[in-house]
């Protein structure tokens, strides 16, 4: 019978697992990503992830959530995120040092586009 070498089975039981994962909503002025993370995860992690996906620099945006900019050093779990909850990205303006300000849904217009539809349907 084989013995595992020491510590291997401390490090096989830090890998995280597809159980340990989670979803998090990028959203950004109409449209929502979702993208695959883990709790432990740093912010810069996702960050980073973003700046391939969007083929823009990490220093041209930032990550928000409830309305505090995310520390690129504390992790998905410490900001106190959640699976499936929303994060706004917001870009640097251009020429600017000024980021824009985080979108969220007007609930109102789209419950009203949405009557407007359903009775020009009928």
């Amino acid at each position: 019978r084989r013995r595992a070498a020491p510590g291997a089975m401390a490090s096989a039981a830090c890998l995280p697992t597809p159980q340990d994962s989670m979803h998090l909503k990028i959203k950004r002025r109409g449209y929502t990503v979702f993208m695959l993370c883990y709790p432990e995860q740093n912010v810069i992690d996702v960050r980073s992830k973003i700046s391939l996906m969007f083929d823009r620099p990490l220093e041209t945006f930032r990550l928000m959530y409830k309305g505090m900019i995310l520390s690129d050093d504390a992790t998905i779990r410490a900001q106190q995120i959640a699976s499936n909850d929303i994060i706004h990205l917001v870009y640097k303006a251009e020429n600017s040092d000024q980021f824009e300000k985080e979108e969220h849904e007007d609930l109102d217009r789209l419950a009203a586009e949405h009557d407007a539809k359903a009775k020009s349907a009928a």
